[in-house]
């Protein structure tokens, strides 16, 4: 007979003294504008992670020579080792880079030099123990885009960017958590770090490749690995209920303890419960991985969790933002003008439909009959999707998943 795994406590400080939630992370205070206040700088890294991230910028300062025509343009660290938060064994070397390529057959050697991460971060791991990896992202524009221009402060340039460009750029990152280690400081040109839910509109995408990867692993064998993508979709899913508690909570943090906290007095229940047990199965040590099961166990508990908890977000984001029913009739636009073919052709036809029948009508009455209906139809169409749009737009939410979320909501999975 199948054991069960030992419960798990039941509260946010039993689970903190029973060693499965570590007491870690930090609050940043919001601004006047609503804007995360940034509280990473040099000197709050911790002078045994120091050598690490001065041995990452050596990494970057070498990409020019690799790859023909780039321009390095800045370089960055964010998270928790510019933050003071770095934990050992556990944090990375995150890092992030800007540059602008002229050559037209850079490609190759920007993919070559990405194929290599793996090695760079063994490297890191080798000279530092304490280190889990080596994290180099690199955001690479050709030189004459408008976003180029930008990246290096043209003058032509525009002064403000796309949101969709703002999002490669990671800006909100950049702005909230992350220190210049070389080159153009790009963060006094971003817009401020305002938290809006960004994450809780990909969480269902998020899921869904978490647990295509998670099953895939767990066929190979590979329950270290299905635990790691599972704790990434954990992570994802407390710092998008984050996301929404912030503006209420008055503060914003991407640490997964405060997290849990801000979704518990924001949010209630059941998102409380439920982001506890996300935080606990995500941040529990090897050993009670071990007693909950293995790897592979947990893994998919916690993509359960991590999809219970998003459900709890969506329920309470439609609730917060789309109270009001998506379709008024009053608020509809007037009914746009029939194409003059049309109403020409309609007019060659003054028989009023109740009195005509197939047998009497003229020739070619039915054909605008349906024509009309068609056109009104279409209409209607537009009117309505138009109207859904207009009171989605901030968030953007598509409409087949409003109305599929407003039938989840409230609902027990």
């Amino acid at each position: 007979q199948r054991m069960l795994p030992p419960p798990l406590p039941t509260t946010l400080d039993a689970s903190i003294a029973a060693g499965l939630v570590k007491q870690h992370g930090r609050l940043q205070p919001l601004d006047e504008r609503q804007a995360v206040l940034c509280d990473a700088s040099i000197e709050r890294v911790q002078p045994s992670w120091r050598p690490a991230l001065d041995a990452a910028l050596a990494e970057w300062l070498a990409l020019p020579k690799e790859v023909t025509g780039l321009s390095l343009i800045a370089v960055y660290a964010r998270g928790s080792i510019v933050r003071g938060l770095a934990l050992e064994g556990i944090s990375d070397v995150d890092t992030l880079g800007f540059a602008t390529v002229s050559h037209s057959d850079a490609d190759s050697e920007l993919k070559a030099w990405q194929s290599r991460g793996s090695e760079r971060a063994r490297r890191m791991r080798s000279a530092y123990p304490f280190c889990s990896g080596l994290e180099m992202r690199l955001v690479c524009v050709p030189e004459r885009s408008s976003l180029g221009g930008w990246l290096r402060g043209d003058a032509a340039a525009p002064a403000s960017l796309a949101d969709t460009q703002l999002r490669a750029l990671d800006a909100f990152r950049l702005a909230s958590q992350a220190v210049c280690l070389h080159g153009s400081d790009l963060v006094p040109r971003l817009p401020p770090p305002v938290p809006r839910p960004r994450l809780v509109l990909e969480q269902s995408a998020d899921l869904a490749r978490a647990s295509r990867a998670v099953a895939a692993l767990a066929v190979q064998g590979s329950s270290d690995k299905a635990l790691a993508v599972a704790r990434w979709a954990a992570k994802r899913a407390l710092r998008a209920g984050m996301e929404l508690a912030a503006a209420d909570y008055g503060a914003f943090s991407r640490d997964l303890l405060p997290c849990h906290r801000a979704i518990s007095a924001v949010l209630g229940q059941p998102a409380g419960s439920r982001s506890l047990l996300v935080l606990q199965l995500a941040c529990m040590p090897e050993e009670e991985v071990a007693r909950q099961g293995g790897g592979e166990a947990v893994a998919a508990r916690l993509i359960h969790a991590a999809g219970r908890l998003a459900q709890a977000c969506d329920t309470y984001h439609l609730a917060r933002h789309f109270s009001q029913p998506l379709l008024a009739f009053e608020q509809l636009p007037e009914t746009p003008p029939l194409p003059p073919a049309l109403l020409s052709a309609a007019a060659s036809f003054a028989v009023a439909p109740a009195a005509t029948s197939s047998a009497t009508a003229p020739s070619g009455f039915e054909s605008v009959q349906a024509a009309l209906s068609e056109e009104r139809g279409r209409w209607a169409r537009r009117a309505v999707v138009a109207r859904a749009r207009a009171a989605a737009s901030s968030p953007r939410y598509s409409l087949r998943r409003l109305r599929r979320r407003e039938a989840e909501a409230g609902r027990e999975i």
